[in-house]
């Protein structure tokens, strides 16, 4: 996938869970300036009108699940890899985390230029970002070499862009860090093989879902993603995959109890009852080395 397809993407996340009113959601995206219809290419497509709702499911629950994760972890410090424009620096410099966002640098540089509106100058806060390419071995070590203390590790939607040896080359960097200071890693979109049809089936229906699968299939020609070589599509072959490499992984259910997602609220109760189903069945990882455990 081309670098401005990855920028898209990360406003496209961006700009769903501010629809949903996620307040620093809200406040990043206005700070960014950022402005019109993401999914505005879906215009002609019959139910486009729920098009946007469906896909601010997906980023509010994989948000979500992530920062409750991250929460229950509470290592000092945040590496939020391939970041794109996630508020969670909002959300987690506040209660005293050190934030590290790191992506490509048409992101990264983006979010720097931005760094005054972004975070408040209270002095109280830290948040970095950092131009960071995870396939180039010499950029990662040059970030991990500024971190020493306990990590918490994020990618979500990171690993769907990866071929399979760059998700062995991020895997190792992630154990020579895990290694040295201590931590988890964190992956909570972990069934990316099926979350999109499978989300649009509970909200729209089969019929929906699999003309959902179909313009999938475009995008994935159009940016070039080839998914007959895509690996690691579901929960148990990703958990099996890092298990060979040597890691402990723990799977857990992507919807927990005691999460409050306000999408829910908004695609009417039966929808929200098969969501919550759906997604109890999906998995997020927790995932260390084995003396961490």
């Amino acid at each position: 996938m081309s670098k401005d397809s990855i920028s898209k993407t990360a406003q496209v996340n961006l700009q769903m869970l501010a629809r949903l009113g996620v307040p620093e959601a809200v406040a990043f995206r206005d700070a960014l300036q950022l402005e019109g219809d993401p999914l505005s290419a879906f215009a002609h497509v019959p139910f486009a009108r729920r098009i946007p709702l469906c896909i601010s499911c997906i980023s509010e629950v994989l948000y979500q699940s992530a920062n409750q994760l991250i929460l229950e972890a509470d290592n000092p410090t945040i590496l939020d890899l391939a970041c794109g424009y996630s508020p969670r620096v909002l959300l987690m410099a506040p209660k005293g985390y050190t934030y590290i966002g790191a992506d490509l640098p048409d992101v990264a540089q983006d979010l720097m230029e931005h760094r005054r509106e972004l975070i408040p100058a209270n002095g109280e806060w830290f948040a970095g970002y950092r131009m960071t390419d995870v396939t180039n071995q010499e950029q990662m070590e040059h970030v991990l070499a500024a971190l020493r203390e306990q990590i918490t590790i994020v990618t979500q939607g990171l690993l769907s862009y990866l071929n399979l040896d760059q998700k062995h080359e991020l895997a190792e960097n992630v154990r020579s860090l895990l290694a040295r200071d201590g931590g988890c890693w964190i992956i909570p979109d972990a069934d990316p093989g099926t979350m999109l049809v499978d989300t649009f089936g509970a909200v729209l229906g089969n019929t929906a879902a699999a003309m959902v699968s179909q313009i999938y299939k475009i995008l994935d020609a159009a940016v070039g993603r080839d998914t007959s070589k895509v690996s690691w599509r579901s929960g148990e072959e990703m958990a099996a995959a890092l298990q060979e490499l040597g890691f402990s992984v723990r799977r857990v259910p992507l919807y927990r109890d005691g999460m409050e997602l306000r999408c829910l609220d908004q695609v009417g109760e039966k929808a929200a009852e098969r969501l919550v189903s759906t997604w109890q069945e999906k998995s997020s990882l927790i995932v260390t080395l084995p003396s961490d455990c």
